[in-house]
Protein backbone atom coordinates (compact mmCIF):
# COMPACT_ATOMS: atom_id res chain seq x y z
CA UNK A 1 0.00 0.00 0.00
CA UNK A 2 1.09 3.34 -0.96
CA UNK A 3 2.16 5.20 2.14
CA UNK A 4 2.82 9.13 2.51
CA UNK A 5 4.33 10.43 5.50
CA UNK A 6 4.49 14.20 6.31
CA UNK A 7 5.72 15.53 9.42
CA UNK A 8 5.20 18.41 10.51
CA UNK A 9 6.45 20.37 13.45
CA UNK A 10 4.02 19.07 16.20
CA UNK A 11 2.42 16.28 14.56
CA UNK A 12 2.70 14.11 11.61
CA UNK A 13 0.19 12.95 8.79
CA UNK A 14 -0.17 9.41 7.37
CA UNK A 15 -1.71 9.56 3.78
CA UNK A 16 -2.46 6.27 2.27
CA UNK A 17 -4.96 5.78 -0.53
CA UNK A 18 -8.14 4.90 1.56
CA UNK A 19 -7.19 6.80 4.98
CA UNK A 20 -6.19 9.82 6.54
CA UNK A 21 -4.19 9.65 9.59
CA UNK A 22 -3.21 12.68 12.16
CA UNK A 23 -0.99 11.05 14.67
CA UNK A 24 1.42 12.38 17.83
CA UNK A 25 5.03 12.25 17.75
CA UNK A 26 6.82 9.56 19.87
CA UNK A 27 8.30 12.00 23.22
CA UNK A 28 11.89 10.90 21.95
CA UNK A 29 10.90 12.18 17.78
CA UNK A 30 9.83 15.19 18.74
CA UNK A 31 11.52 18.03 16.72
CA UNK A 32 13.74 20.49 18.43
CA UNK A 33 12.94 24.34 18.45
CA UNK A 34 15.58 27.01 18.51
CA UNK A 35 16.66 26.04 22.11
CA UNK A 36 16.71 22.30 21.66
CA UNK A 37 13.86 21.96 23.37
CA UNK A 38 11.35 19.48 22.03
CA UNK A 39 8.42 20.83 20.42
CA UNK A 40 5.72 19.72 22.07
CA UNK A 41 1.68 19.64 20.69
CA UNK A 42 -0.01 21.65 23.23
CA UNK A 43 -3.63 19.13 23.92
CA UNK A 44 -2.67 16.92 21.15
CA UNK A 45 -4.14 13.78 23.02
CA UNK A 46 -7.46 15.67 23.53
CA UNK A 47 -7.78 17.07 20.44
CA UNK A 48 -7.59 13.99 18.26
CA UNK A 49 -9.89 12.36 21.05
CA UNK A 50 -12.10 15.32 20.48
CA UNK A 51 -11.96 14.86 16.55
CA UNK A 52 -12.83 11.45 16.43
CA UNK A 53 -15.75 11.81 19.53
CA UNK A 54 -17.19 15.28 17.65
CA UNK A 55 -17.17 13.27 14.20
CA UNK A 56 -18.98 10.04 15.01
CA UNK A 57 -21.28 12.80 16.87
CA UNK A 58 -21.86 14.83 13.77
CA UNK A 59 -22.39 11.78 11.81
CA UNK A 60 -24.64 9.81 14.29
CA UNK A 61 -27.03 13.04 14.78
CA UNK A 62 -27.23 15.02 11.26
CA UNK A 63 -26.42 14.36 7.26
CA UNK A 64 -23.56 16.69 7.62
CA UNK A 65 -20.78 15.32 5.24
CA UNK A 66 -17.82 14.04 7.82
CA UNK A 67 -15.28 11.45 7.02
CA UNK A 68 -15.76 8.14 8.89
CA UNK A 69 -13.81 7.09 11.66
CA UNK A 70 -11.60 4.36 11.48
CA UNK A 71 -9.73 4.34 14.67
CA UNK A 72 -8.88 6.95 17.67
CA UNK A 73 -6.70 6.00 20.13
CA UNK A 74 -3.28 5.17 20.76
CA UNK A 75 -1.61 3.37 17.52
CA UNK A 76 0.93 0.64 17.26
CA UNK A 77 3.64 2.98 18.62
CA UNK A 78 2.23 3.52 21.42
CA UNK A 79 0.94 7.53 20.39
CA UNK A 80 -2.62 8.99 20.74
CA UNK A 81 -3.76 8.89 16.86
CA UNK A 82 -6.84 9.02 14.98
CA UNK A 83 -7.64 7.40 11.15
CA UNK A 84 -10.33 8.63 9.14
CA UNK A 85 -11.43 7.57 5.48
CA UNK A 86 -9.55 9.65 2.80
CA UNK A 87 -12.00 12.06 1.08
CA UNK A 88 -11.15 12.78 -3.02
CA UNK A 89 -12.14 16.06 -3.42
CA UNK A 90 -10.57 19.74 -3.66
CA UNK A 91 -10.07 21.93 -0.91
CA UNK A 92 -12.67 24.77 -1.20
CA UNK A 93 -9.87 27.34 -0.75
CA UNK A 94 -7.67 26.04 -3.89
CA UNK A 95 -11.17 25.70 -5.72
CA UNK A 96 -9.85 28.49 -8.35
CA UNK A 97 -6.06 27.59 -8.49
CA UNK A 98 -6.98 26.18 -11.95
CA UNK A 99 -10.33 25.28 -14.58
CA UNK A 100 -12.70 22.61 -13.12
CA UNK A 101 -14.90 21.91 -15.88
CA UNK A 102 -13.80 19.49 -18.69
CA UNK A 103 -11.76 20.55 -21.51
CA UNK A 104 -15.04 21.22 -24.00
CA UNK A 105 -16.12 23.29 -20.91
CA UNK A 106 -12.98 24.61 -19.65
CA UNK A 107 -12.97 28.18 -18.57
CA UNK A 108 -9.66 28.91 -19.59
CA UNK A 109 -6.27 27.37 -19.60
CA UNK A 110 -4.62 30.20 -17.71
CA UNK A 111 -3.17 28.72 -14.22
CA UNK A 112 -6.35 30.03 -12.20
CA UNK A 113 -10.13 30.11 -12.97
CA UNK A 114 -12.24 32.59 -11.59
CA UNK A 115 -15.05 31.31 -12.75
CA UNK A 116 -14.71 27.96 -10.98
CA UNK A 117 -13.41 29.64 -7.62
CA UNK A 118 -16.76 31.80 -7.89
CA UNK A 119 -19.14 28.96 -7.96
CA UNK A 120 -16.90 26.51 -5.42
CA UNK A 121 -17.14 29.99 -2.84
CA UNK A 122 -21.39 30.24 -3.87
CA UNK A 123 -21.73 26.58 -3.09
CA UNK A 124 -19.79 26.31 0.13
CA UNK A 125 -21.75 29.44 1.30
CA UNK A 126 -24.87 28.35 0.55
CA UNK A 127 -24.56 24.76 1.80
CA UNK A 128 -22.93 26.09 5.35
CA UNK A 129 -25.66 28.83 6.03
CA UNK A 130 -28.47 26.47 4.59
CA UNK A 131 -27.49 22.84 5.63
CA UNK A 132 -24.60 23.12 8.39
CA UNK A 133 -25.54 25.78 10.70
CA UNK A 134 -28.81 24.76 10.90
CA UNK A 135 -28.48 21.49 11.74
CA UNK A 136 -25.22 22.11 14.35
CA UNK A 137 -27.46 24.45 15.62
CA UNK A 138 -30.35 21.97 16.13
CA UNK A 139 -28.08 20.29 18.95
CA UNK A 140 -27.87 21.97 22.21
CA UNK A 141 -26.26 21.48 25.39
CA UNK A 142 -26.29 23.20 28.95
CA UNK A 143 -22.52 22.90 29.11
CA UNK A 144 -19.52 24.43 26.76
CA UNK A 145 -17.01 21.67 24.90
CA UNK A 146 -17.69 18.01 24.45
CA UNK A 147 -17.68 15.05 27.30
CA UNK A 148 -16.64 17.59 29.42
CA UNK A 149 -13.75 18.86 26.77
CA UNK A 150 -13.33 22.30 25.40
CA UNK A 151 -11.05 22.98 22.88
CA UNK A 152 -10.78 26.66 21.58
CA UNK A 153 -10.44 27.23 18.04
CA UNK A 154 -7.12 28.24 17.29
CA UNK A 155 -7.56 32.30 17.31
CA UNK A 156 -8.29 31.63 21.24
CA UNK A 157 -5.17 29.10 21.91
CA UNK A 158 -2.77 31.34 20.04
CA UNK A 159 -4.22 34.21 22.28
CA UNK A 160 -4.60 32.41 25.17
CA UNK A 161 -2.20 29.24 25.87
CA UNK A 162 -3.21 27.67 29.14
CA UNK A 163 -2.60 24.26 29.54
CA UNK A 164 -6.72 23.14 30.19
CA UNK A 165 -10.37 24.97 30.17
CA UNK A 166 -13.22 24.44 32.36
CA UNK A 167 -16.16 24.26 30.98
CA UNK A 168 -18.74 26.89 31.64
CA UNK A 169 -22.15 25.50 32.48
CA UNK A 170 -25.56 27.31 32.68
CA UNK A 171 -28.73 26.61 34.82
CA UNK A 172 -31.10 28.75 32.25
CA UNK A 173 -31.98 25.50 29.81
CA UNK A 174 -29.13 24.88 26.70
CA UNK A 175 -27.89 27.53 25.56
CA UNK A 176 -25.20 26.29 23.54
CA UNK A 177 -25.51 24.89 20.32
CA UNK A 178 -22.57 22.83 18.62
CA UNK A 179 -19.88 24.59 16.30
CA UNK A 180 -17.30 23.06 14.25
CA UNK A 181 -15.19 25.91 15.59
CA UNK A 182 -12.91 26.78 13.07
CA UNK A 183 -15.18 26.45 9.72
CA UNK A 184 -12.51 28.02 7.28
CA UNK A 185 -12.20 27.26 3.44
CA UNK A 186 -8.84 25.28 4.34
CA UNK A 187 -11.33 22.11 6.19
CA UNK A 188 -14.11 22.01 3.54
CA UNK A 189 -13.80 19.63 0.85
CA UNK A 190 -15.58 20.23 -2.82
CA UNK A 191 -16.71 17.57 -5.35
CA UNK A 192 -14.00 17.81 -8.27
CA UNK A 193 -16.94 17.61 -11.19
CA UNK A 194 -19.56 19.50 -9.49
CA UNK A 195 -17.83 21.77 -6.80
CA UNK A 196 -20.38 21.27 -3.98
CA UNK A 197 -19.60 20.74 -0.86
CA UNK A 198 -18.61 16.90 -0.29
CA UNK A 199 -17.22 16.67 3.37
CA UNK A 200 -16.26 18.88 6.13
CA UNK A 201 -13.24 17.84 7.91
CA UNK A 202 -10.81 19.25 10.81
CA UNK A 203 -13.37 18.89 13.51
CA UNK A 204 -10.19 18.77 16.82
CA UNK A 205 -12.21 21.70 18.47
CA UNK A 206 -15.95 21.29 18.02
CA UNK A 207 -17.69 21.05 20.64
CA UNK A 208 -21.34 23.22 22.36
CA UNK A 209 -20.69 27.01 22.64
CA UNK A 210 -22.67 30.28 22.13
CA UNK A 211 -23.79 30.09 18.06
CA UNK A 212 -21.34 33.54 17.65
CA UNK A 213 -18.18 31.59 18.38
CA UNK A 214 -18.79 29.83 14.82
CA UNK A 215 -17.35 32.81 13.18
CA UNK A 216 -18.19 32.88 9.14
CA UNK A 217 -14.40 31.71 8.54
CA UNK A 218 -16.01 30.10 4.94
CA UNK A 219 -16.09 33.47 3.55
CA UNK A 220 -12.50 34.70 4.15
CA UNK A 221 -9.98 34.21 2.32
CA UNK A 222 -6.10 33.31 4.29
CA UNK A 223 -5.28 37.01 4.91
CA UNK A 224 -8.58 37.69 5.99
CA UNK A 225 -8.88 34.57 8.28
CA UNK A 226 -5.62 35.24 9.59
CA UNK A 227 -6.64 38.53 10.64
CA UNK A 228 -9.14 37.18 12.79
CA UNK A 229 -6.18 36.15 15.45
CA UNK A 230 -5.50 40.01 15.72
CA UNK A 231 -9.45 40.79 16.84
CA UNK A 232 -8.07 40.43 20.40
CA UNK A 233 -11.17 42.27 22.40
CA UNK A 234 -13.57 39.67 20.47
CA UNK A 235 -11.47 36.92 21.62
CA UNK A 236 -11.44 37.67 25.39
CA UNK A 237 -15.46 38.44 24.96
CA UNK A 238 -15.25 34.92 23.47
CA UNK A 239 -12.68 33.19 26.07
CA UNK A 240 -15.66 34.50 28.90
CA UNK A 241 -17.91 33.11 26.77
CA UNK A 242 -16.84 29.52 26.66
CA UNK A 243 -15.09 28.63 29.91
CA UNK A 244 -14.69 29.82 33.42
CA UNK A 245 -12.02 32.19 34.87
CA UNK A 246 -10.42 29.95 36.58
CA UNK A 247 -9.30 27.60 33.63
Amino acid sequence: MTEHIQRLTTKIYVTTPHSFTKKEYLPSDRPLNAFRKPIVWKLGTKRLRNEGAALRFVKDSTNIPVPQVLHCGLDDDGVMSLTVESVDGIVCENVGDSCRMPPEKAHNTLSECLECQKLGFENTNTFIETTVLLQLRSLRSNQTGLDGLVIPPPRIVKFDDRASWTPKKSSLGKPYVFCHGDLSRSNIILDRETLQVKCIVDWECAGYYPADLESNLWQLDYKEYMKSFQDTDKIRREISLIAEEDS
